[in-house]
């Protein structure tokens, strides 16, 4: 193995050129380049990019820090509010591709911890599960409309002029100034979250 290199260090490297530069810049050769040795030594430490990505989100997201669970509503909104500032301390992550398996113990913590919220419930465990998945996805998406959607718009969501006659439902949101909307991140995102947690509320009525 190259001396001095680690997959520690490598991982490292491949982070910290993604927080400097998006998950885009991340290559074996580019973060061999980072860590100063050749890109064969890195294939050492870890298989290929799948192998360092998977990693990379295992350390961006980190272990699922403990929190006192009172009931299953407070629960999974701190577990969702936590996922999000870990999201915030590394924005890549959004863009990391789904690869229908979970790789990392720390991926794993979020998932175990978020279905602990719901341990004591009458809802299946199957419905536990897609009630998580269905607030993670909630997370990240409002995370990706945190970044990718610049907060002053060159140019409006919906072109000036545009005949909206016969789309009545869009006209009256855009009249109401829906698609001007300037609220900060956070109210929006709590507004949402408590929607669904109102569902997931829902859903544990007819359990």
């Amino acid at each position: 193995m190259a001396r001095g290199l680690t997959v520690e260090k490598v991982v490292a490297a491949a982070v910290e050129l993604a927080d400097e530069q998006g998950i885009a810049a991340v290559s074996m050769a580019t973060v061999a380049k980072r860590c100063g040795f050749t890109t064969m030594a890195l294939y050492r430490h870890v298989s290929g990019k799948d192998e360092l990505v998977q990693r990379m989100l295992g350390e961006g997201l980190g272990m699922c820090p403990a929190f006192a669970i009172d009931d299953w509503r407070t629960g999974l909104e701190r577990w969702a509010r936590e996922m999000l500032a870990a999201i915030f301390r590394h924005p890549w992550v959004i863009d990391v591709p789904i690869a229908g398996m979970l790789g990392t113990v720390e991926q794993l913590s979020w998932l175990d911890r978020g279905l602990e919220t719901l341990a004591g419930t009458p809802l299946s465990e199957d419905a536990k599960a897609q009630l998580v998945l269905l607030v993670n996805g909630y997370v990240f998406w409002s995370a990706r409309l945190a970044f990718q959607v610049p907060e002053e718009l060159e140019t409006p969501m919906i072109p000036e002029g545009f005949d909206l006659s016969a789309l009545p439902a869009l006209r009256r949101a855009f009249e109401a100034g829906v698609f001007s909307d300037d609220s900060p991140m956070e109210e929006i995102f709590d507004y949402g979250l408590q929607r669904v947690l109102d569902g997931i509320g829902a859903a544990l009525e007819t359990a």
